[in-house]
């Protein structure tokens, strides 16, 4: 038996090459001079080479049908499509100067590498050179580029409430799924890793349940970092700006092994100074020292590490670490100006009795391992995630006695919550796409998590010896199987079906006590209350193609959010469970490319049934418990263009338009009536209104132009103008947010090994409403947006 086990590892590992077939080829420019360190890179697998000094390549390839990615700085990323038989042609390759042509994109938004253009859902994507043109270091920083999407800031840079085509979240699950490297973050509170050593973003936009499950209820985001290659390289990065931003990283990539044994590292340190100036005017309980203190100090190191191993054709693995720690001892984490027109009037304070601090700890641990046959691929993603949290002295709100909180454990204030823990693991089996006619995806995915969320695991500090502690541990798991199936029914027309089950269990904990001087008292016996959520998210999708440069489809598809408990103990009769939120989308859409790949053209028409929604109501004696209160529609259009007229100029246009409106939605809110002397419940219609956080419009413009200024030297000159259209902030459609401009602009000298820009965003210094209460019965607290930045980024590869 032994033998046996032997025999059948031994032919995993060193599979027969046999039917591998040597494919070489020449890259060159169009004036037929080679492109040397180009980078060849066979979609959807393992393999990959480097071209030569003489421009020509060589690799093992197994007969059938294989994508190539080929790209060099300087030059605009072409794809194409080879099929490998036992007598292969050298192939020629001409790359176009980027200023001559458009990159073609490869995004992996359906779970594999594949052509943008060729993907029958509405994504964006934005590469490493887009990323460093918007000069986007954050997701924050995409509000505006991608059509109807939007981001609002909660005053630090790990956390944010994301919303797509009026799609957003009230509570700490999210309604956007982000990935990592194929890692999902579950909580808002494990999202914010910056923008680093990145290679793509895809923003996916409108439900994606089918393969992404839980949370993808509005759309994803798609994070992809670099990975290591047979090619050695590295880069160092350094930006100076006002606020005093210092921003400076460094990364290396190299085979330890030739075509074996690959590492990568990148580490990043960031630091900016706070825009606020604190006033405690109006605080109920000021502290000595806390007027004029500057609040919104934070900095954050990143690191990311990366090791992968292929011991022959077929198998590869690879380990990755990220980690981010982030911190301030001036924080402005869960605080406002707790009036609008206050704030605006004063954008550049806050109005505190003392100011705070705040840090987060986030590890992300990832095994991927690929099994390639000759038909079929097999991937698994093991995960583990920790998120720990600490925050004290903040000031909720600063205008009532007693309102200080601070992170919570065990006796102890101000120091690390419990950590949140996430283990996931996905399996999928796909074909290989050598098939033109039938090809398929199927998996399974699970996670286990334990929760201390922080909002939820607090102490309000009463007075120097009395506590109100609020202590909630969740205990959530889920299981999910899904498919997705294409058929070719010729060249032309092609249908996808898709199918998803999840289930979910998910267990919370909570109680509420007073401490005093160590003592406790329940006010909220420990609880215990579990809930189970099921659903089925299918997926349908027709695509034509008009020819190899036009593309329409038409789909539909479903998305799912859990249900959840309430963490505080509600009166008899009063639920304490709360049901799914669903999304479903349906959308057709136009992809193009247009003369010779120099203008880029696609459409995207939709419209959203939300049902369901999960909101906080009133059931009497000012006891609020979240509920399934009504539903809601989005409707809209989404244009993205992009153009190179002539060599060196490249203009870019987004635009979103978005029609959304609550249905069948009321609001149940206690009110004082004083005349009376007792607690009356009033009803409020929202339905009719628009939705949250959901801008009419989102407008993007952008033009650049690059030109030679001496030997080997180029300079971009680029400008931008982002527009967002009015919305509300909250559900009542009290507290506007009024559209808003803001024009950018970045200069750079380069010559592809050193770059040097100035930048500047927010030129004219717009002062706007970046974030507002979501719900007005409890207040109009406000922050502002930031102030005009600039500054100057040196990038160095080597």
């Amino acid at each position: 038996m032994d033998k046996i086990i032997l025999v059948v590892l031994w032919i995993g590992l060193s599979a027969p090459l046999c039917l591998a077939q040597t494919v070489s080829g020449t890259i060159t420019n169009p004036e037929n001079q080679p492109i040397a360190d180009a980078n060849i890179a066979v979609l959807n697998s393992t393999e990959g080479t480097v071209s030569n000094i003489d421009g020509t390549f060589r690799l093992q390839l197994k007969n059938g049908k294989h994508t190539l990615q080929i790209s060099e700085i300087g030059y605009a990323t072409k794809v194409i499509e080879i099929v490998v038989t036992d007598s292969n042609p050298t192939l020629t390759i001409i790359l176009e100067p980027a200023t001559t042509q458009i990159d073609e994109v490869v995004v992996s938004a359906l779970k594999r590498e594949q052509k943008l253009q060729d993907v029958p859902i509405a994504v964006t994507s934005l590469n490493a050179k887009r990323l460093q043109e918007t000069r986007s270091w954050n997701v924050n920083e995409l509000t505006g580029i991608i059509p109807n999407y939007s981001a609002t800031q909660l005053g630090v840079g790990f956390q944010g409430l994301q919303s797509i085509r009026g799609i957003q979240v009230f509570s700490e699950n999210p309604a956007i799924a982000t990935y990592v490297d194929g890692v999902n973050s579950l909580d808002i509170a494990s999202g914010g890793l910056q923008f680093m050593d990145v290679e793509r973003v895809e923003v996916l936009r409108g439900p994606q349940g089918t393969l992404y499950g839980r949370n993808a209820l509005g759309g994803v985001i798609n994070i992809i970092t670099k990975k290591p290659t047979n090619k050695k390289s590295g880069f160092f990065e350094s930006s100076v700006g006002n606020l005093g931003l210092q921003r400076h990283g460094f990364g290396f990539k190299s085979p330890l092994i030739p075509n074996e044994l690959y590492f990568g590292i990148a580490v990043q340190h960031q630091y900016r100074d706070g825009f606020l100036t604190n006033s405690t005017e109006g605080a109920a309980d000021p502290v000595l020292g806390q007027e004029g203190r500057r609040v919104g100090d934070e900095s954050s190191l990143f690191g990311n590490v990366f090791l992968k191993w292929l011991p022959n054709s077929r198998w590869n693995a690879t380990l990755n670490l990220k980690t981010q720690i982030d911190q301030s001892d001036a924080s402005a984490f869960f605080v406002s100006v707790q009036d609008d027109q206050l704030a605006l009037d004063n954008p550049d304070r806050i109005f505190l009795g003392r100011v705070g601090e705040h840090q987060r700890n986030l590890l992300n641990a990832a095994v991927a391992v690929n099994y390639e046959a000759n038909t079929f691929k097999i991937s698994s993603i093991s995960a583990y995630q920790r998120v720990g949290l600490r925050f004290d002295d903040i000031d909720f709100f600063p205008q009532v006695p007693g309102q200080v909180f601070a992170s919570y454990n065990e006796g102890e204030v101000g120091v690390m919550n419990k950590p949140q823990e996430v283990f996931s693991q996905e399996i999928r089996i796909s074909s290989e796409r050598k098939n033109t006619v039938l090809n398929y995806t199927a998996g399974s995915y699970y996670f286990n998590q334990t929760n201390y969320e922080p909002s939820t695991n607090t102490a309000r500090i009463v007075n120097a010896t009395t506590l109100d502690v609020f202590s909630q541990i969740g205990k959530n798991e889920g299981i999910a199987l899904f498919g997705e199936v294409n058929y070719a029914f010729s060249k032309a027309f092609t249908a996808t079906v898709g199918l998803r089950y999840e289930y979910e269990n998910r267990k919370l904990i909570f109680s509420r006590f007073e401490e005093v001087n160590g003592d406790i008292t329940f006010i909220d016996p420990r609880t215990e209350v579990s809930g189970n959520y099921d659903a089925l998210l299918p997926k349908l999708a027709l695509a034509f193609a008009i020819n190899k440069n036009q593309n329409t489809y038409a789909s539909y598809t479903r998305g799912f959010r859990a249900g959840g408990i309430n963490g505080n103990l509600l009166p008899e009769g009063v639920s304490q469970t709360f049901e799914p939120e669903y999304s479903n989308n349906f959308e057709i859409g136009y992809k193009s490319n247009w003369l010779n790949n120099t203008l880029q053209l696609n459409l995207a028409l939709f419209h959203i049934d939300w049902e369901d929604l999960q909101f906080l109501n009133s059931f009497g004696d000012f006891v609020f418990a979240r509920t399934n209160v009504g539903d809601a529609r989005s409707t809209g259009i989404e244009l993205e263009a992009i153009a190179i007229p002539t060599k060196g100029v490249q203009l870019e246009a987004n635009l979103g338009i978005n029609d959304t409106e609550y249905k069948d939605f009321v609001l149940s809110r206690d009110v004082f009536n004083e005349a009376l002397g007792e607690i009356e419940t009033t009803l409020t219609d929202v339905s009719g209104n628009t939705l949250s956080n959901a801008p009419e419009h989102t407008l993007f413009l952008a033009g650049q132009y690059q030109f030679p200024v001496f030997k080997n030297y180029n300079v971009t000159l680029r400008g931008e103008f982002r527009n967002i259209g009015d919305a509300f902030s909250d559900i009542q459609n009290d507290l506007e947010i009024e559209s808003y401009s803001l024009l950018n602009t970045l200069v750079t000298l380069s010559n592809g090994t050193y770059t040097l820009s100035a930048w500047m965003r927010n030129i004219t210094d717009e002062r706007y409403i970046a974030f507002g209460a979501p719900d007005t019965s409890f207040g109009r607290s406000t922050r502002i947006s930031e102030p005009r930045t600039f500054g100057a980024t040196l990038n160095i590869k080597f």
